[in-house]
């Protein structure tokens, strides 16, 4: 019992104790501002139990902020422009409770912060490349912009603790705040986030995918004549084979056929049916992709889209995940961007013909072919005159959702399975055949590149994105 009284005692920045065991709380209205070179802002606070309030702690050349005590309200002011001053920093408001002890609210502060506003562009996936940025997002409309009731928000999943910060929802509108990459300020801290918009019953509507990666998909897209096609799968935070880290981060993630939410990749880059890597939600608590078998409960879209992290299997290899007679209308398109399409605003899901003429620039027939390329994990593909490297992530298997880009049976018609090691990739076209590149290390002028290879849909592959003409 000591102990415990120990121990509840210790949590101050939510509540404390004090000899005779009283408590209380304080409450900020919001957990973050973002204000310009001296903009005044005053924001309300409330407490439980509370005599006196002070401010505790803020940002380093910043005024102290001023608390009003008639009003409940605390007023922050931002540096001048020219003034020496962090950029960012956390204001504590502190109050003491009647027996002696205190507890405290934190205020995120943030100056001259970038502000980037989607809203004009209704998409299911949205690229964040920009650090230290404010995000703002329309969540009453879907992908193709039709309208929905949205009443809340939340974070269905994302990729590490606290990768999306200060989500808020008001008027309709999602924003949150992307931190910089501790190793790189130029960019964003990486990786990939499911933001889901919820009705007044607590059901999910609707959600949309965060792609955070430092990368201008426009900048960078790779001419294919009658195609521009993204240089990276959809949701590579890089792309880039130097490491084995950059070879895993730049696998992207995964999607069923005709699905708009994406399945998170293998938590080890040489994978042979493995496992995902961990997905928390906003409160740090691990999310669970969970399986579930395709039937006419479970086939359709109405419950893929309420159930975006449920991978919907299939005992037999060439199946549709979907049940519905109609499916195409919902699902992807070859001509035109569908209610479904997982790309970002502008972008399309590739057809096949993006794809054409591409081939291996990797000299396959070299008498060093083997030890060469084995660690590659991918291949160099041309058309004759643009050139990009292609990631072999792999798929997420129909009959389990387990992670292998180890080895297939069908790429080369075989009735027993046949070993690529230590490689295979695959990607989805918008005509549903699909795209394939694969390295044979027993005998490397057998690897090769295909365009029409046929896979059931309940596979989970990666996904490259078109530009919209």
């Amino acid at each position: 019992m000591r102990l415990l009284v120990v121990a509840m005692c210790s949590m101050i920045l939510a509540s404390a104790c004090s000899k005779d065991d009283e408590s209380g709380s304080v409450t900020l209205e919001q957990k973050a501002l973002f204000l310009d070179w001296g903009e005044r802002v005053t924001i309300s606070f409330s407490g439980d139990n509370i005599s006196t309030y002070s401010i505790s702690s803020y940002p380093e050349g910043w005024e102290e902020p001023t608390i009003d005590m008639a009003t409940m309200t605390i007023t922050v002011v931002a540096p001048e422009e020219g003034t020496e001053a962090a950029e960012t920093g956390t204001i504590r408001l502190r109050g003491v409770i009647p027996g002696g002890e205190y507890v405290s609210a934190s205020l995120y502060v943030a100056l001259n912060t970038l502000e980037v506003d989607f809203s004009a562009q209704p998409a299911n996936c949205y690229i964040a490349s920009k650090p230290n940025a404010y995000y703002t997002f329309d969540a009453t409309r879907k992908g193709d912009g039709s309208q929905i009731a949205t009443a809340s928000v939340d974070i269905i999943w994302q990729t590490s603790m606290s990768l999306v910060q200060y989500l808020t929802f008001d008027n309709g509108k999602v924003s949150f705040y992307l931190l910089a990459d501790a190793d790189d300020a130029t960019r964003p801290k990486g990786g990939n986030a499911l933001i889901g918009g919820y009705d007044a019953a607590g059901n999910l509507l609707w959600s949309w995918h965060i792609w955070i990666a430092g990368f201008d998909a426009e900048a960078e897209a790779l001419d294919y004549g009658a195609y521009k096609v993204m240089s990276r799968h959809l949701g590579a935070t890089v792309n880039s084979n130097a490491s084995q880290q950059d070879i895993l981060d730049s696998y992207g993630v995964y999607y069923q056929y005709g699905r708009k939410d994406p399945f998170i990749g293998p938590s080890t880059y040489n994978a042979s049916r493995g496992i995902a890597r961990t997905l928390f939600d906003a409160q740090s608590e691990t999310v669970t992709t969970k399986m579930v078998a395709s039937d006419s409960e479970t086939g359709n879209y109405a419950y893929t889209n309420a159930n975006p992290t449920h991978f919907i299997t299939t005992e037999d290899k060439s199946a549709d995940w979907c049940r519905e007679i109609n499916n195409e209308v919902k699902g992807w398109s070859a001509s035109q961007k569908s209610v479904n399409d997982p790309c970002p605003y502008g972008w399309r899901v590739a057809p096949a013909a993006a794809f054409s003429n591409l081939q291996i620039t990797e000299d396959v027939t070299a008498a060093d072919a083997a030890s060469t390329y084995a660690a590659a994990y991918g291949w160099t593909l041309s058309n004759g005159s643009t050139s990009s490297f292609y990631f072999a992530a792999g798929r997420r298997l129909y009959v389990d959702g387990l992670i292998s880009n180890i080895y297939d049976d069908s790429l080369l018609g075989r009735n027993a399975a046949y070993e690529f090691q230590p490689w295979v990739g695959y990607n989805w076209t918008a005509d549903s055949s699909v795209f394939a590149f694969w390295f044979n290390k027993a005998n490397p002028t057998t690897s090769g590149v295909r365009n029409d290879l046929q896979m059931g849909r309940a596979n989970g592959l990666s996904v490259r994105c078109v530009r919209e003409k």
